[in-house]
């Protein structure tokens, strides 16, 4: 057995026969050698997901997504490679080895095996007691507007009324009273008398891993019983920490690389059951770096939607700096009328609840009017300490434009002059930042046409640079030029390379209009800093290059599409395999450009 991870990948491969992958996940009709499906990865309602047996690839020509079985398990589960590739593995026989582990680790693993298992009996246990429908949790999850389905789909619940039912039964089982505990279903009794179940007359949320299995427990009272929620406690296999409640589900539903935070598990079960899929709780008010870590993994933009009293205000300003640590995009989901998202959908409908996530406002936003709330705006004196305070929020933030946004804002609201809150933020470096904001809106503009003008001013450099023709040569093809002008002369200049500098009248015998030459050569190359820019313009130069024939790619598609479906005697299989090969290549030049700088 290999412990090569590039020959196990290949392996795994050559055991997963992609057309029995994928239609697993989704239906898949024959269309001649190849198969065709309605893809999974955006709306469509003709088929232009293409997977081809022969090559083992599957390319959607609405979308884009193509690659291979591995890829597709990557995309359909939201998993990253060594994930997908172990969910692939164990479907096919192939076994990734842990390499070489001692007896102390070998042991560790067999028992985390263990606490899988015994959650998992755990959960079934629980769910029995709820689904025989005559007991106060079923009661409760109807109460608050789940369905069959839904409480089945979760998994959900009920710790009877009753001290020790779950601990006999884990024991009747096979499990050892230490495992028990240890695994967070069991405490000591006070009197130490035995042992007693730790979840009592509960309702009952299996808590799950990325990978869905069960890993612990939340449970909520049906009574007035105190704590309201209590979680499983750190295990061999869980900690809260490390984990988010839903993203088992949610993965597989990102929306807009986004996902939703919130607070209870009871928010994102009645969200999933309206359609809202993209959402997690972060099992407390309180998120952790390692959950901003996770989050990361699959989404870069987080929506906070925690509930509208105190402690939720105090965790999603702690929230907020914890996800944008983690390098995510944060914006704050305001509900009026509602305690928290679950009651706010119920009332208002969920075609209201996705305008209020398109409303969602920005973090710095929230900060503001958080701040509004603590001061009397119609007296001068705390004016002037709101101003002040606003500005010191500003002063955190790193975009220009962004800041200019709240400054016009907090002008408004006060009634201050937006160059007394401009000078309050930058402070005596106002007038430089002012000049360097100036600055930089020229960069920009600069860069807007960088792209347009690198062919003139590399032709230019070719034309007047000889120490630098090889360099550019070395990194670029005559066919990456988009001018057949261009073209002509690169050829020129190439035959003539002993030529220092090339003029006009070195290259009158070249059939090339003057006044591309004469634009050519006026075009200022100056103030470009040969030494430290070139490899950036190549760059750039490449990519343009590289994109015109991607579109070129694209229109070769839609040709062959529109041929396809308007003549019926076409050879439709010629024409997907034809189609599958372009958006190969369109694949193959993404990737190329990917790794230009």
């Amino acid at each position: 057995m290999s412990n090569n991870i590039h020959d196990i990948t290949e392996q795994v491969k050559d055991n997963s026969d992609i057309v029995d992958v994928i239609s697993s996940y989704i239906s898949v009709k024959p269309a001649g050698s190849n198969y065709k499906a309605i893809c999974p990865f955006h709306s469509e309602k003709s088929p232009s997901f293409i997977i081809s047996p022969q090559k083992q690839m599957f390319k959607c020509f609405g979308c884009g997504e193509g690659g291979d079985v591995i890829k597709f398990v990557m995309k359909i589960e939201n998993l990253d490679f060594m994930d997908a590739l172990k969910i692939l593995a164990s479907k096919a026989g192939v076994e990734i080895p842990k390499g070489d582990i001692d007896e102390k680790a070998k042991e560790k693993l067999s028992k985390e095996q263990r606490f899988f298992e015994m959650q998992v009996d755990s959960a079934r246990y629980f769910f029995n007691a709820l689904i025989n429908k005559n007991n106060s949790a079923y009661k409760y999850l109807v109460s608050r507007g789940l369905d069959d389905k839904t409480i089945k789909y979760f998994g959900l619940g009920y710790a009877p009324y009753n001290w020790d039912d779950l601990t006999k039964y884990l024991l009747n089982k096979g499990y050892d009273i230490k495992e028990i505990v240890d695994g967070g279903l069991a405490l000591p009794r006070k009197d130490d008398r035995g042992y007693r179940n730790r979840f009592v007359n509960r309702v009952m949320f299996p808590i799950f891993d990325v990978r869905g299995n069960v890993i612990g427990f939340g449970g909520r009272v049906i009574d007035d019983s105190m704590p309201k929620y209590l979680n499983s406690p750190d295990t061999p296999i869980f900690n809260k920490r490390y984990n988010l409640y839903g993203l088992n589900f949610a993965r597989k539903n990102i929306q807009d690389d986004s996902l939703i935070v919130v607070e209870g598990y009871m928010d994102v079960i009645s969200l999933f059951q309206f359609g809202i899929k993209n959402v997690v709780a972060s099992l407390g008010t309180s998120l952790t770096k390692e959950q901003g870590k996770l989050i990361k993994k699959y989404a870069n933009k987080v929506i906070l939607a925690y509930d509208e009293d105190q402690a939720g205000t105090t965790a999603t300003i702690r929230g907020m700096s914890v996800l944008k640590e983690a390098g995510l995009d944060v914006r704050i989901l305001k509900l009026k009328e509602a305690k928290d998202p679950d009651e706010y959908i119920r009332n208002f409908g969920v075609e209201s609840f996705k305008t209020a996530l398109k409303n969602s406002i920005s973090s710095v936003q929230f900060k503001i009017e958080i701040l509004k709330k603590q001061y009397n705006l119609s007296v001068d004196e705390e004016k002037i300490k709101f101003t002040k305070e606003a500005s010191k929020i500003l002063k955190e933030v790193k975009s220009p434009i962004e800041v200019e946004h709240y400054i016009n804002i907090i002008a408004k609201t006060t009634g201050i002059t937006v160059n007394a809150i401009q000078s309050e933020v930058y402070g005596k470096f106002y007038r430089k930042k002012h000049k360097e904001n100036e600055i930089k809106r020229e960069e920009i503009k600069v860069e807007k046409n960088a792209a347009e003008i690198a062919e003139l001013q590399l032709m230019k450099i070719f034309l007047t640079k000889k120490y630098l023709r090889d360099i550019i040569l070395l990194k670029l093809d005559i066919e990456d030029f988009l001018l057949s002008e261009s073209r002509e002369i690169l050829k020129f200049i190439i035959k003539n390379d002993d030529l220092d500098i090339i003029s006009i009248d070195k290259m009158k015998d070249l059939d090339i209009d003057e006044n591309i030459i004469n634009k050519i050569l006026n075009i200022d190359i100056e103030h470009i800093n040969l030494e430290s820019d070139l490899e950036n313009m190549i760059a750039i130069f490449k990519r343009n290059s590289l994109k015109h024939k991607i579109d070129a790619l694209i229109m070769k598609q839609l040709e062959l599409q529109e041929k396809k479906k308007n003549d019926k005697n076409i050879n439709s299989s010629e024409v997907d395999m034809q189609l599958l090969q372009i958006g190969l290549d369109i694949m193959n030049i993404k990737k190329k450009m990917n790794n230009l700088i």
